[in-house]
Order: structure tokens, then sequence, then C-alpha cells
């Protein structure tokens, strides 16, 4: 026979098996801390929340922006510029004349609410030989012994005693 020499082998023993393991897992657990250490989850997800509801404020101005387009091209139209000028601001084409009929007199408007007690169209009209004692509101009391209401100045006999005198005889609420 040869005399070359054959290497034996010999069968992988269980300490041999716990000595190969170990180096390996002390080297996962320092992955595992340089990789949480590296990349922080948190700031990941809160990435993705702030993604999200933009996303969805983006969809929300999309949506409005289409609804935007479709009303801008309805406006646009010809037809619907002669309405709204018509309704709104209530002009005509050249050649027309626009005519406000009211309602007839004695009737109120519809939709109209009551005239206010101190309104003067209210009021019955006066011939010109009675408008000097006319008041512009019935309920202002008139001055004693003239047809006319009572004015704002008082009724003491103003005195000529300077000008700060006739301003506060004036001005009735200085008093």
């Amino acid at each position: 026979a040869g005399s070359a020499r054959t290497a034996r082998v010999r069968p992988a023993t269980p300490a041999d098996a716990r000595r190969t393991r170990l180096p390996v897992g002390i080297a996962a657990v320092i992955a595992l801390v340089v990789l949480a250490t590296s990349f922080p989850l948190g700031e990941l997800l809160s990435q993705h929340r702030l993604v999200a509801a933009e996303a969805a404020q983006l969809s929300q101005v999309q949506h409005q922006n289409a609804n935007l387009a479709k009303k801008r091209a309805q406006l646009s139209s010809p037809d619907e510029i002669k309405r709204i000028a018509r309704k709104t601001y209530q002009m005509v084409p050249p050649g027309q004349t626009l005519y406000v009929v009211l309602p007839p007199p004695g009737k109120a408007a519809t939709g109209s609410a009551a005239p206010l007690p101190g309104d003067p169209g209210s009021q019955p009209l006066y011939g010109p030989n009675s408008a000097p004692g006319a008041t512009p509101d019935p309920g202002l009391p008139t001055a004693p012994g003239s047809g006319s209401p009572a004015t704002a100045r008082s009724t003491a006999p103003a005195s000529s005693g300077g000008f700060w005198s006739r301003v506060t005889s004036t001005l009735e609420f200085w008093r």
C-alpha cells in the first residue's frame, strides 16, 4: 500500500458546534444594535403618516380644482353670461329697453314688509300753502303758538354776553 497519509476527519462534536454558534450570535446582536440605532423606526412612521395626510389634502384640492374648472367652463359660456347680466345687473342687450313694473297703488309688492310707522312715503301729501307748518315726523312736538316743530335751540332769550355764551345757549346738550 502506499505511504501516503490519509487525513482523518473527525466528526463534529457538540462543543465544536457551540464554539461556532457563539461568534455568529454575538455578530447578530451587534448587527441588530447598529441597525436599531442608525435606522430610527419612529421617524419613518411619522413621515409615513405625514405623507398620507398630505396625499389626502392633495386629493381634496384636486377635487375642488376639478369643480372650479367645471364652474369656469359653465360661466364662460355666452348664454350664462347673458343670464347673469340680466338677472344680477339688470343689463339688456343693445337696442332693448328695460322696464321695471311696479305694483299698483294700494297693493304691497310681493315679499315686501309693511311700511314702517315713520316712513315719509306713508304721510299725506301737502299743498304749497300748508308746507311751512308741516312736520317731517308727525310724532315731533310743535312749539307753542306756532304750527312749526320745536327747534333745537333753547327758548331762553339769548344774551349778548359774548361768543361763548352764545355757543352755550345754542348747543343745548351742554346744559
